[in-house]
């Protein structure tokens, strides 16, 4: 506990130096709408600059307006280079926020399986999963507090977005950290595992749809294509 109190900690000071540092793909905090349209733009003038470079025999180079409007254009490693450039990093907050996709994977895994190892200690209690159980869920419950303190980082320190799938996912992920804590809490103590079971079905469902509202930001709207 010592330990979670002192990360924690640690990530909230980081917080009050890069507050209004965020990845580059939230801070402006589009809404969904908006994202759409944008990426709408993007595809256009994509394929309109496609069109122009094929009618161009001589080379398949990116074409690149410059500051007084005249369109150069720039060779494959060219465009590679300012691509590097352009995601550079622009501070410790925006360095940790681009983490968030890491280490989002590791407590999803952890607390699925220890979801798994409880229903099978449920239907086989001479299996003797209750320390596996508990090694799972507590580092489940740590890797989602670190997970979500870098998704904060990685969306901007603010209460609500004009995204409604980022604002789900930020709250969903937010909780999830809070039902991780106490369903490590219930692991250790061998009179609280009807607890423990419910806390587990609560974070499964949760993490499914925290999953989901992660492939919406990444793939778009419908990415399953269920709709």
């Amino acid at each position: 506990m010592k330990a979670i109190l002192t990360m924690l900690a640690t990530f909230l000071a980081l917080a009050t130096v890069t507050t209004a540092q965020a990845h580059e793909g939230h801070k402006d905090d589009m809404s969904d709408a908006e994202m759409v349209q944008m990426e709408m733009h993007e595809a256009d003038a994509m394929h309109e600059e496609a069109a122009d470079t094929m009618h161009d025999p001589e080379s398949m180079a990116q074409a690149h307006p410059t500051a007084s409007g005249v369109v150069e254009r720039q060779t494959p490693e060219q465009a590679l280079e300012a691509a590097i450039a352009e995601n550079r990093l622009t501070s410790a907050g925006d360095f940790l926020g681009r983490l968030h996709p890491i280490a989002a994977h590791f407590p999803v895994a952890l607390l699925l399986m220890a979801t798994l190892a409880e229903i099978l200690l449920a239907l086989r209690p001479a299996l003797g999963l209750e320390t596996t159980v508990r090694f799972l869920v507590a580092g489940g419950a740590i890797g989602a507090l670190v997970a979500a303190l870098l998704g904060w980082f990685a969306a901007g320190w603010r209460l609500s977005d004009k995204s409604q799938t980022l604002e789900l996912h930020r709250w969903n992920g937010s909780a999830i950290v809070g039902v991780a804590i106490l369903a490590a809490w219930f692991a250790f103590r061998t009179d609280r595992r009807s607890g423990l079971r419910v806390t587990l079905a609560i974070l499964a469902v949760a993490l499914v749809i925290q999953g989901y509202l992660g492939g919406e930001m990444v793939f778009g709207p419908n990415h399953l294509g269920l709709e």
